[in-house]
């Protein structure tokens, strides 16, 4: 009988050993799960995952299932997992485009996808624009920056050329804002303009180069139909982007040299000013009427008292779709965006397997937002949960898991707490904060955070920091194969050597980072004194900067 007791007593300590593995184990993130996740989202079968179509359809239902899986629940007064948003698909007739510029030289015409860029119309199947052409610098109207283009020009009906981009003297992220093409349609439509035409500037043609948006913008286009939408909606009829030659001879029929207006605005803003031109643009357009749908899934709080305060994980669920010339055209997005989705699974299951946090997260797999951050649009347009109860916003757009990163690039992190937070869950993984090293792309308007931003919500933008490695010197060969290779194209899949150990790394980060918020015994708060906080939450409650 001793000997039979002291076995079971050793049993029942190699068993509960046992049971404390498997539960350590189930409370830590798997970079083989995040592999999973992201080689189904991935695959060939989905046929990509643009917004309107049936692979998008069966990427949603497999994210529903998984939040289903880790026990998360609807939002709000949903019964599922799925917040329709109403798409209208718009896209040119063939031939549907001509645009002509009138100068005292004559008339000449361009060509669409080679002299210049347009989409097809958001508002008219059958249009013609014609209008004066007047330069306004960057086409920013900044009052609190003491900044405005359009002072002392007259551009009521008229066609406004602008540079892409913003000051370099602007705060970093008023700088991402000021930036945003929906942001100077808006300015320029309550100027009175009808039309932009932009520019590239040589800083702008680094990351978001003439000859991407040449073949990129004649491709169909997207917006929500919502009838919310017409707040958000410029009276702009048409914005083109106009190539290289064709700026530089417009210019030139003024007098100017663009070459030079280009190296001012680098220390300077440009004035405006009359152009001797016009143009004539006549454009035949295709509606289609579509939906996708956001996936929205909550893991309630735990807290009686912080319960109904929210942090918002979101993460883009579609993928960018180009031209279809190649042998392979199916544009996978492995890394952008299925990456991002997996982390975000990884962290739900995970924050539920521990017990959950105090406040409420809710995770949001958003529809369409490479075609201008539709879904989040559409959420932040049409909440399921109050606005005023979501106190920050983490946003996972991409896996660059390509190398051991020493650093992270934690974008907004210097307004708000979000970002103590932050170098709390990088120090956690052995990594350290880093500056952007390319705030001219404006990077904090570029994905999902960005409407929750224009609401005053505190939000965090992160992603690994390329180059230095946690094993010293420089590794960045495949960083940079991928963004001048890959990125935006078929070949964004499983073949690339993205390394699982890495994503386990940032997938633990992006964990830290969503515990501690939700767990914080205080909301993230805006900083005293921050600029972008003063633009987009007047009112919000401070913090002291540390």
């Amino acid at each position: 009988m001793r000997h039979r007791a002291g076995l079971h007593a050793v049993l029942a300590i190699t068993f509960g050993l046992g049971a404390q593995t498997v539960l350590a184990e189930a409370m830590a993130v798997s970079g083989a799960a995040i592999k999973a996740h992201t080689a189904f989202l991935a695959d060939d079968l989905l046929e990509g995952r643009e917004a309107g179509t049936r692979g998008y359809d069966i990427a949603a239902a497999y994210v529903a299932t998984q939040f289903a899986l880790h026990g998360l629940k609807p939002a709000g007064a949903n019964s599922d997992f799925y917040q329709k948003v109403p798409l209208r698909r718009r896209s040119l007739q063939p031939d549907g485009v001509r645009f002509e510029m009138r100068t005292k030289s004559g008339s000449q015409l361009y060509q669409n996808g080679k002299d210049i860029a347009v989409d097809a119309s958001a508002y008219t199947l059958d249009e013609v624009v014609e209008a004066d052409v007047v330069f306004a610098g960057w086409g920013i109207r900044a009052p609190g920056l003491r900044h405005d283009d359009f002072a002392g020009l007259n551009v009521k009906g008229k066609a406004v050329v602008i540079l892409e981009g913003a000051p370099a003297n602007f705060p970093g992220a008023l700088r991402a804002h000021y930036s945003w093409i929906q942001q100077k349609e808006r300015m320029a439509a309550e100027a009175g303009a009808v039309a932009l035409l932009t520019l590239k500037t040589p800083e702008r043609e680094r990351f978001s180069p003439w000859e991407r948006a040449r073949q990129a913008r004649p491709l169909p286009a997207f917006g929500w139909t919502d009838p919310a939408q017409r707040e958000n909606t410029s009276l702009i009829k048409a914005t083109i982007t106009l190539g290289p030659e064709v700026a530089r001879s417009l210019f030139a029929q003024g007098g100017r040299n663009l070459d030079e207006i280009y190296e001012q605005s680098i220390s300077s803003s440009p004035r405006g000013f009359d152009l001797p031109a016009s143009i004539r643009l006549a454009r035949r357009s295709v509606h289609e009427d579509t939906s996708s749908s956001n996936v929205i899934g909550v893991l309630p709080g735990t807290d009686a008292r912080l319960k109904d305060e929210y942090i918002v994980v979101v993460s883009h669920l579609d993928t960018w779709v180009g031209p279809k010339t190649g042998p392979d055209t199916i544009y996978n997005g492995a890394v952008d965006n299925a990456g991002g989705i997996a982390a975000m699974l990884e962290v739900a299951r995970v924050l539920k397997a521990g017990g959950g946090a105090k406040r409420s997260v809710l995770f949001l797999a958003t529809a369409a937002e490479e075609k201008g951050l539709l879904g989040s649009d559409y959420f932040v347009a049409r909440p399921l949960v109050p606005l005023d109860r979501i106190v920050g916003v983490v946003s996972v757009d991409g896996l660059m898991a390509f190398h051991d990163f020493a650093g992270i690039v934690a974008l907004g992190a210097e307004h708000s707490t979000l970002g103590e937070v932050s170098l709390a869950a990088a120090r956690s993984i052995g990594a350290i904060h880093e500056p952007d090293p390319i705030p001219g792309r404006g990077n904090l308007a570029l994905s999902d955070q960005y409407p929750f931003l224009r609401v005053g919500i505190p939000v965090l933008f992160p992603n690994p920091a390329r180059g230095s490695s946690r094993g010293g010197g420089e590794d960045v060969a495949a960083w940079d194969e991928y963004e001048s290779h890959h990125y935006h194209q078929p070949s964004d899949d499983m073949t690339l050597p993205l390394r699982w150990d890495v994503a386990q790394r940032w997938g633990q980060y992006i964990y830290a980072v969503v515990a501690g918020a939700a767990n914080g015994s205080r909301r993230p708060l805006w900083y005293e004194g921050d600029e972008l906080a003063a633009v987009f939450a007047p009112t919000a409650d401070r913090a002291r900067r540390p």
